[in-house]
C-alpha cells in the first residue's frame, strides 16, 4: 500500500491499487480514471499525476513522485498499514463536474475531502 500525504506530509489514508483506505484499514473511497468517488457514489474530487485535488482545483494530498501543484513538504515516515477491509461493491459513480483549473496551492484537508 502506498501512503497518501497531507499538506503537512502527514500520512492521511493508503492507496491500494484504485482503493483508498483509511489508516485503520476502512476502505474510504475509489479512484475511477482521474476522479475519485465515495461509497454512495459522490464525486470527491481529482487525482492526477500523484496529486488529489478538491473541486475547487486545490492540491488536498499527494502521494510519492507527485508533479504539478504545490512545493510539497517532506513526507513522514509512514506507519504500518492495516490489514485493508474488503472493499465495497461500488456505486454508481455520478457524473463528475467540469475540473477546475489546477492550483498551486493547497486546498481543503484530507478529511473534508474524503467525507465529502
Amino acid at each position: 500500500m502506498e501512503p497518501i500525504h497531507n499538506g503537512n506530509g502527514h500520512v492521511v489514508a493508503w492507496l491500494r491499487g484504485t482503493d483508498i483506505y483509511h489508516l485503520g484499514g476502512a476502505h474510504a473511497a475509489v479512484v475511477n480514471g482521474e476522479n475519485v468517488y465515495g461509497h454512495g457514489g459522490q464525486h470527491l474530487g481529482i487525482f492526477k499525476k500523484g496529486l488529489f485535488r478538491d473541486h475547487s482545483g486545490g492540491a488536498v494530498a499527494f502521494i510519492k513522485g507527485a508533479q504539478g501543484g504545490p512545493i510539497l513538504p517532506i513526507p513522514a515516515i509512514p506507519p504500518i498499514p492495516s490489514i485493508p477491509a474488503i472493499p465495497p461493491i461500488p456505486a454508481i459513480p455520478s457524473i463528475p463536474p467540469i475540473p477546475a483549473i489546477p492550483s498551486l496551492g493547497w486546498g481543503e484537508e484530507w478529511d473534508e475531502f474524503i467525507n465529502g
